[in-house]
This record gives C-alpha cells, sequence and structure tokens, in this order.
C-alpha cells in the first residue's frame, strides 16, 4: 500500500508538472504571436527560443507522467496480486514482494515464469538485479527481509510449526525479525561464510570477498562457522567479519546512532 500511494502520488505530481509546462507554452506562444506582429527580429528569436523550451518542458513533463502511470499501474497489480495470494494460500509461507527493478524467480534451474505474488517453495532462488530491491516477508509477517542489489536469496526451509532457514548467496540483506510465532523455534540465516541463529532482532547480513559482515541494531544474533558448533554472540550496535577460510574477527562497535548503519533502498 505505501508503494502503491508512493506511486500515486508521483502521478498527481506529474499532471501538475505537466499542466504547468502546457501554460508556459502557451504563454511563449502568444508573446511570439504579439513579437510576430510588431516584426521585430531580434525579438522574435528570442521568442522562437522560449517557445522551443517550452514545448520541450511539455515533452519531458508528459514523458515523466507516463513513467509514473506506468509505475502506479504496475503497483496496483502487484498489491491486487498479493491479495489474491493471501487470500488463496493465507499467510504461512514465505512471500517475496518485488519493490523495483529486475527480480527474479527461479526453481530448480528453471525460471519462475509469472507476474503474480505467489508463496516461496523450499529450494526457490530469489535474484535482484542492479539497481533493484525487493521485500521478503516470513509466514505472518514474524520477519521482513529487505534484499538488496546483486543479491540472491533461497528458502532452504519453512516450516512454521518447526523453523525458518535460508540462504543468502551474495548481495545484501537487512533482516527485521519479529518471530512472536517462533518462540522456541530455530530460525537461521545462512552465507556462504556463516550461519546466523536470530531471536527478536534487527540487523543485516552483508557478502564480501572472502567472507561476511554481521551488523546488529537490536537484539542479539548468535554466529558461528558452518562447520564448527561455537558461536558468538552480537549485540544491539555491535558487528563482526566471518571468513570463509575460518574465523571470526572480535566484535566491534557500530557507529552511533546506530540507525546511520541500517542499509536502505
Amino acid at each position: 500500500m505505501a508503494e502503491r500511494n508512493g506511486a500515486l502520488g508521483a502521478v498527481a505530481a506529474a499532471e501538475k508538472r505537466v499542466e504547468a509546462a502546457e501554460s508556459d507554452l502557451r504563454i511563449s506562444r502568444s508573446v511570439e504571436q504579439d513579437i510576430r506582429t510588431s516584426k521585430d527580429p531580434d525579438a522574435m528569436v528570442i521568442a522562437r527560443e522560449a517557445v522551443a523550451v517550452s514545448e520541450l518542458g511539455v515533452k519531458e513533463a508528459n514523458s515523466l507522467l507516463k513513467r509514473a502511470r506506468e509505475l502506479l499501474s504496475k503497483q496496483e497489480k502487484t498489491l491486487l496480486s498479493i491479495r489474491t495470494a493471501v487470500a488463496d494460500f493465507g499467510g504461512d509461507k514465505a512471500m517475496v514482494i518485488p519493490v523495483s527493478g529486475e527480480v527474479r524467480r527461479s526453481f530448480k534451474g528453471s525460471d519462475v515464469t509469472t507476474d503474480s505474488v505467489l508463496p516461496l517453495r523450499v529450494g526457490e532462488k530469489v535474484e535482484v538485479g542492479a539497481n533493484s530491491s525487493a521485500k521478503l516477508f516470513v509466514a505472518r509477517g514474524d520477519a521482513e527481509v529487505d534484499l538488496h542489489e546483486n543479491s540472491n536469496f533461497t528458502v532452504t526451509r519453512d516450516d512454521t510449526s518447526e523453523s525458518f532457514e535460508a540462504m543468502l548467496g551474495t548481495g545484501l540483506a537487512h533482516i527485521k525479525a519479529k518471530l512472536k510465532n517462533y518462540f522456541g523455534k530455530k530460525f537461521e540465516v545462512r552465507t556462504p561464510a556463516a550461519i546466523c541463529a536470530v531471536r527478536g532482532t534487527d540487523f543485516s547480513i552483508r557478502n564480501f570477498e572472502g567472507g561476511s559482515r554481521i551488523e546488529v541494531f537490536e537484539g542479539t544474533v548468535s554466529v558461528r562457522l558452518p562447520k564448527s558448533e561455537v558461536s558468538v554472540d552480537v549485540h544491539a550496535g555491535e558487528g563482526c567479519d566471518i571468513f570463509k577460510e575460518g574465523g571470526i574477527q572480535p566484535v566491534k562497535i557500530l557507529e552511533r546512532p546506530w540507525s546511520k548503519n541500517v542499509p536502505s533502498h
């Protein structure tokens, strides 16, 4: 709804810009006509330039309005698809919502060719392209995952009564886990370098060459290496680096206020 309302506001702003540009063009043409009658060549050159600028302004404003209406149409279709999916399937499975740009889904090596918002199957991969973003909702809103550009995310287990597990293969994810329905259950997000056990927290995971970086903004995240049972607790306001070759860098304090560290779209 927020994305749809934002697109609706963009359309309204674009319509006002078109109206203003058309008004400027009418005035420029009226001035040009008056100068044409006076037969002043120097003034005529200036008037024609003003008309050309106004015509370009109208063209650009209409182009902006077209893009805004296309975005609104896309958001309204997405909203309708979400409502249909929730009505048909309920809210017990993870669901991904494209926010901007290119968001692809694939299952067992094949693309999921659908424009509808459908629950994610276990093993289904979400890939977010350059200059793109997506939001993933875990069962019944227990957690929200903001997927940033050039990221891929795969749900590896999704059993509402038992656990939720996922793999961030590349890129950056910002995770807000409320876990009101996961009390006493397992909620893990993995990367090629780390396993993060979550209990009601707000944190980000960023993959880099050779490892992953965890930054916690609220709550606590228990971090360990994939082949180790030894874990390190990272608390609010702290972060750490985990390396594929083994080893967890000592916990470090984040820059205050911690909200500055929170990734944005």
